[in-house]
């Protein structure tokens, strides 16, 4: 059993042995001041027989140096006395213990003691001269044990103190106590190891080393085992992979060999830190900002996606939609909203689509609306916010109704033509007719389609092709008129013989023939020309429009002198049905739109 010292006479009882450094020459007792019977730490430097003891009275002089510190991270000192076997030094006690016995430190507490541990120096390099402590580790860095127990997140507040000042400097004048024991090794920075002048970014060096074994689990005596000696780098990185790339950064550059590697000093290294996450947290990347949605009818539903990535490994991104409140909204809730929705609107995911829905019936129409989103999350930034932005369509837009009457009028030149033209005999057998029939409107796209040559512009597309052949047949169009008439020839020649074929082309005949299948070909142009200006269509539908009533026009002449069998049926119907769909589609149009018209001033919308 240890044999405590008896320090009555100076005001102070031993109550039990704190520690024993027999090297250096040092014991630390816990004790009580008997006058207020407030614990103490007194510390006993037992001096060698071969000890210099001229420079006692030097340790005195740095003893009241080192007493006149104030700092609530550094136990007070508060009395010295000599009891001729060891000078003594009186300090404040804390109910505390080392980092070097405590283990399971949440980051947000590692980075609380690490901040606490950078004020301290930053106020001992503040003093003049300044203080260089030399010998930070975990044994000399205590952290409150009622505070520690209870983490931050739950409002806890880790406190921690630096003590042993035993081999402390003031300036760069080596302290006589710095004679009684040497640093630690693995804790020491390179320029201590050899003696060289220190700096401002030596104790930053222990610092980094203590945190590097919180973190590692590594034992202070172990810590060798991190160095890497052909760099003499402690090397740690693969050992810590729940901790953000930025805090890992900021502590090898804490333990670089080179001091001009290192942060200059403790204050700039606290700057570094406090803008440190010291966990890897999610990084958010979106692949738009802001969404643009414009409605082509009225009540119509929208939607687009939005894709959200995680950027940071070994980290799993947790995200949350919602709407930010708007005046002209009704209230909502963030789990829903009057005509904004997302799908899904909660994940937990490194990659996901959510998708966006714009329901715009209960909007008004022709109007311009702007509302914001926020996508709040786990990772580094909360919250991400996104505009959308809604056009809503025109409650009536043009309607344009196609020109019955300019249709009924063409449709029914044509049959007129169709029909003259078979009754004069201009081509009497029936696979001349339909040949006919079929040039005529080649020849009329033709003529049409030289004029309009954006038309074809894209080789690949199938009716640009056609067009290009019938552009052809219009510029060529009176040899295009003379190929009908050698074609109804030739068919007539190998029907009823040369003779009664040259009697059809009389000197009467061929002009008539030729005169009328100029006529069809230029009434023709000229309808699609004037369908496709009075119709606001795009250029398809008006050259449907033209071609279908050519056809039903032409089709139902034919039928009239010939009679309607199973093939004019046929044709007519398939010319004739369309072409009823996109005569009657539009005043149907029209009268839905006015039914929303009413409707929308019957209901209690939502303003932009």
């Amino acid at each position: 059993m240890t044999t405590l010292p008896d320090f009555s006479a100076y005001g102070y009882q031993v109550t039990e042995q704190l520690n024993q450094n027999l090297q250096g020459g040092i014991i630390t007792y816990k004790a009580l001041e008997i006058a207020n019977e407030k614990p103490v730490v007194i510390k006993q430097f037992r001096f060698a027989t071969r000890s210099d003891w001229d420079s006692y009275k030097a340790i005195e002089r740095e003893i009241e140096v080192l007493q006149g510190l104030n700092h609530p991270g550094i136990p007070r000192y508060l009395a010295q006395f000599d009891p001729s076997n060891g000078l003594c030094l009186v300090q404040e006690y804390k109910e505390a213990q080392p980092l070097s016995k405590l283990r399971g430190f949440s980051p947000e507490e590692i980075k609380s003691i690490a901040t606490q541990v950078l004020e301290i120096l930053i106020y001992l390099q503040k003093r003049k001269p300044s203080i260089f402590h030399r010998d930070i580790k975990p044994e000399n860095v205590l952290v409150d044990e009622i505070s520690s127990v209870s983490s931050l997140a739950d409002g806890g507040e880790i406190k921690a103190y630096l003590i042993d000042f035993g081999l402390a400097r003031i300036g760069n004048s080596t302290m006589a106590l710095s004679s009684l024991i040497g640093g630690t090794l693995g804790f020491m920075p390179p320029e201590q190891v050899h003696n060289q002048k220190l700096t401002k970014a030596s104790d930053l060096y222990g610092l980094g080393a203590t945190l590097i074994c919180l973190i590692t689990q590594t034992k202070s005596a172990d810590i060798g085992t991190l160095v890497d000696f052909s760099t003499n780098k402690i090397t740690f990185k693969d050992q810590v992979s729940k901790f953000s790339l930025g805090f890992i950064q900021w502590l090898e550059k804490m333990v670089e060999p080179n001091p001009a590697n290192r942060y200059q000093n403790a204050r700039l290294a606290l700057a570094a830190l406090k803008s440190l996450d010291l966990i890897r947290i999610p990084e958010v990347s979106l692949d738009k900002l802001e969404l643009d949605f414009v409605a082509n009818s009225v009540g119509q539903e929208l939607s687009k996606t939005i894709t959200v990535t995680n950027t940071i490994p070994d980290t799993m991104l947790q995200g949350e939609w919602s709407v930010s409140p708007h005046p002209k909204d009704p209230p909502h809730t963030p789990d829903s909203h009057s005509w904004i929705s997302f799908s899904p609107r909660k994940f937990e995911s490194n990659q996901v689509n959510c998708l966006l829905r714009v329901d715009t019936s209960k909007l008004k129409a022709n109007k311009n609306y702007e509302r914001e989103i926020v996508l709040n999350s786990n990772a580094r930034q909360e919250k991400y916010y996104l505009k959308v932005k809604v056009k809503t369509a025109p409650l009536q837009p043009n309607v344009s109704l196609p020109p019955y009457g300019f249709i009924l009028a063409f449709g029914l030149v044509l049959a007129l033509i169709s029909g003259i033209g078979l009754q004069v005999g201009l081509l009497e057998n029936v696979i001349g007719r339909w040949i006919a029939v079929g040039i005529f409107t080649a020849i009329a796209l033709g003529i049409y389609s030289s004029k309009n040559r954006h038309w074809f512009d894209d080789e690949n597309d199938p009716l640009s092709v056609c067009l290009l052949l019938f552009m052809f047949l219009g510029v060529l169009g009176p040899i295009g008129w003379m190929i009908v008439v050698v074609i109804g020839v030739v068919i007539r020649w190998a029907s009823t013989g040369v003779i009664d074929t040259f009697e059809i082309i009389d000197s009467i005949k061929i002009p008539l023939a030729i005169s009328l299948g100029f006529g069809v070909v230029l009434a023709i142009s000229w309808a699609i020309e004037r369908a496709i200006r009075a119709i606001p269509w795009n250029g398809g539908r008006a050259i449907a429009l033209s071609v279908l009533t050519a056809a039903t026009g032409i089709l139902t002449g034919i039928g009239a002198v010939i009679g309607f069998n199973s093939y004019l049926l046929a044709g007519l119907t398939a010319a004739a049905l369309p072409l009823a769909g996109m005569l009657i589609y539009p005043p149907l149009k029209l009268v839905r739109l006015k039914a929303q018209h009413r409707r929308q001033e019957s209901q209690n919308l939502i303003e932009p």
